[in-house]
């Protein structure tokens, strides 16, 4: 009896892991669709010039974020979760979690309008001030929210992260394309600070959605104790200080790209306004198009730390060893077809969806998202690897893969951005992914031997013969919109054929996916031979 319940916890807790990371998915799709959405009026009514403003505000608001929340709700999420699985109190965790944050937060909050000056001079555009003096205040709200979430995801409770997350996207999408319209008359500099404003009263309506949520759901949870311990203190923070060194590299890339990109720019001979643009065209459509299908597998990257922690405290070594190979299954299986997506329709996506772009600058975006793309592989796979070694108290291999990750993008984007322009910063960001992924890849299977190689393999074959249909479908329709829309319904089809066919999924992990009927009667219909004995 005990084997058998022990048998139904874990199948318990894989369902709850993979129900909650399809809500997060569900919710992630809606505001990265919305998102999205967002930037392509932003684009058009910006311009190229204002989206590179935009764009080199954006990452140095994301570095303090992340800083600010120093690595705490990733942490609270796993402790929680931990602390549950063993029945002890863990509200105490939370009411700590939000006293360092709001301290954390008001700091970086004062440093980022102090030196608001001083950065916009170091990027290289001083019209950015004013910008980072609005959204200083921001990083308050931010921290508050990501404590929050971190609760929630600990209780491996979803829907409060993923409403939020639409909540977010939704407001920024009305106000923030409101006020930068309004504004657009008074110059780019007005227009891009209404849009981050719009950032800024997003925020606070995400803050408070998330707050009546944790205040209508915590009434039972009142008798708990709310004394922390030295012990405990210290437990949370040496969980914190390995994962908020991982959550601080990727934004701190992406601020050395806002300095380095523009003023090596400037130095090879190109104008302020054509660097700033050129800068805009690579973060904002391009990177945007790049972390759609990114964005889904990072929402099963957070629900895989608390999830795989509980294993790990369990000691259900067979539990750890499957969530990790259907996380990383559906990273590729999410990222393999996207990327090739992107490479094959770019001519045909990007004038649907930036027709305010110039020719010229139509054809740079186009190149730059064809070699980017890859990158939907890249980081979606890394993600995961990371989020598995944070669970499994192994960040600091992911810590030393991401630093070396950074220092090869570094001298990638000096030296080639210098010879042939902006796509030297996409070539850097492309390797900086591939040495990421190899680092932490090696790092797991050292850890826990999880062999994929075959898995991998069939993956990009189905992806390949994907992308081969997708161009015969694309050479034989003319419009753009109607090419693409016809292409992504093909494509998909196709691949999600060819995976079940090659059997990327097995017939026992089905039982483990979102919409696991549907599942199950297309792998009988397309692999029928495995059901013979049951006819």
């Amino acid at each position: 009896m005990r084997g058998k319940s022990k048998v139904r916890a874990i199948k318990n807790n894989k369902g709850r892991m993979l129900s909650g990371a399809a809500v997060l998915a569900i919710g992630s799709v809606v505001a990265k669709a919305l998102g999205a959405l967002y930037r392509v009026p932003l684009t058009n009514i910006l311009g190229a010039e204002g989206m590179g403003m935009y764009q080199l505000v954006f990452p140095v608001f994301a570095l303090f974020m992340v800083l600010a929340t120093a690595g705490i709700p990733t942490a609270l999420s796993r402790m929680v979760a931990e602390k549950r699985a063993e029945g002890e109190s863990a509200k105490k965790y939370l009411v700590a979690a939000i006293l360092v944050l709001a301290a954390l937060g008001t700091v970086f909050a004062i440093i980022t309008f102090s030196l608001a000056g001083k950065i916009a001079a170091w990027q290289g555009n001083v019209q950015t001030k004013s910008g980072f003096m609005i959204v200083a205040p921001t990083i308050i709200l931010v921290s508050l929210i990501a404590g929050f979430r971190g609760w929630f995801q600990g209780e491996m409770y979803m829907l409060p992260t993923a409403l939020s997350n639409i909540i977010e996207q939704v407001v920024k999408l009305a106000v923030g394309i409101g006020l930068s319209a309004a504004f657009i008359s008074r110059g780019v500099t007005a227009a891009v600070n209404g849009a981050l404003l719009g950032i800024a009263i997003s925020e606070v309506c995400a803050l408070a959605y998330l707050v009546i949520t944790y205040l209508a759901r915590g009434r039972n949870l009142k008798s708990e104790k709310l004394n922390v311990s030295r012990e405990d203190a210290r437990a949370m923070f040496r969980v914190a200080f390995p994962i908020a060194l991982v959550a601080v590299l990727m934004p701190l890339s992406s601020f050395f790209d806002s300095v380095i990109l523009v003023n090596v720019l400037k130095w090879s001979g190109v104008s302020q306004e054509i660097a700033t643009a050129q800068y805009g065209l690579l973060s904002g459509p391009v990177n945007s198009l790049v972390n759609m299908p990114v964005v889904i597998i990072m929402s099963l990257a957070v629900v895989v730390v608390p999830s795989v922690s509980v294993s790990r405290v369990q000691r259900d070594i067979d539990g750890v060893m499957l969530k990790s190979r259907i996380s990383i299954k559906l990273a590729y299986m999410i990222g393999v077809p996207s990327a090739l997506f992107f490479m094959v329709y770019a001519p045909r996506l990007l004038p649907v969806i930036y027709p305010a772009l110039t020719p010229e600058q139509l054809h740079i975006t186009i190149n730059l998202l064809r070699i980017v793309a890859a990158n939907v592989v890249l980081l979606s796979a890394m993600q995961i690897y990371v989020s598995l070694l944070q669970a499994l108290d192994k960040t600091k291999y992911a810590v030393i893969s991401l630093v070396c990750a950074i220092i090869v993008k570094i001298v990638l984007s000096i030296v080639l951005v210098r010879f042939i322009g902006i796509l030297g910063g996409a070539v850097a960001s492309l390797a900086m992914g591939a040495v990421a992924l190899v680092g932490v890849n090696i790092a797991y299977y050292n850890i826990c031997g999880l062999h994929l190689e075959k898995n991998i393999g069939l993956n990009l074959l189905s992806g390949v013969i994907m992308a081969l249909v997708g161009i015969a479908v694309s050479s034989f329709i003319g419009n753009n919109l109607a090419a693409t829309i016809v292409g992504l319904v093909v494509c998909a089809a196709v691949y999600i054929w060819l995976a079940f066919f090659f059997g990327v999924i097995g017939r026992e992990e089905i039982e483990f996916l979102p919409m696991r009927r549907l599942m199950r009667a297309f792998h009988r219909v397309i692999r029928f031979w495995e059901y013979k004995d049951e006819i």
